[in-house]
């Protein structure tokens, strides 16, 4: 009697061990390819700043690389750099806000040729969404570009 029950725990104990082991293979078997990726385009992408220090411009090249820093998705290379009046924005005695320059600052348009997917709701780039008008950073060449927008996107010729 005490063998019979024996025979049936061991049984049992040897079935729960089976089935883990094919779960747990199951988990670590090659994973099955679903439908390929969306075909993706060269893009123009342009970001805009309204002050950064001179300084900061001057290490940016044509053709340095730039990465965002929250996603480091790849936003490709610069193919033009634009500088211009820098704009602060200060509070007069009356309240109102008023634009003006400062010296040692400029205002910046950065434009960059990346590969991504133009979609209904904005780009993906790097498996990230972005948007026109959305507030991003990035590195750039040698500087680091905080909280400016992304001003334009739109496919290469």
């Amino acid at each position: 009697m005490f063998r019979k029950k024996s025979t049936w725990i061991i049984i049992a104990i040897a079935l729960v061990i089976i089935i883990g082991i094919a779960g747990i293979s199951g988990k670590f078997a090659k994973a099955k390819v679903g439908a390929p990726a969306a075909a993706q385009d060269k893009l123009i992408v342009t970001f805009y700043l309204e002050n950064t220090p001179d300084s900061t411009i001057d290490a940016i090249k044509a053709g340095d690389p730039v990465r965002e820093t929250v996603q480091n998705s790849n936003f490709g290379k610069i193919t033009d750099i634009q500088s211009g009046e820098s704009i602060f924005w200060a509070n007069k005695d009356s309240g109102e806000f008023v634009a003006s320059p400062r010296e040692g600052y400029s205002s910046l348009s950065l434009t960059m040729e990346t590969m991504g997917t133009i979609n209904n709701n904005g780009v993906t780039i790097d498996k990230s969404p972005y948007y026109v008008g959305q507030t991003i950073s990035l590195y750039a060449g040698k500087s680091f570009l905080k909280d400016g927008r992304i001003s334009k996107i739109e496919k290469a010729d």
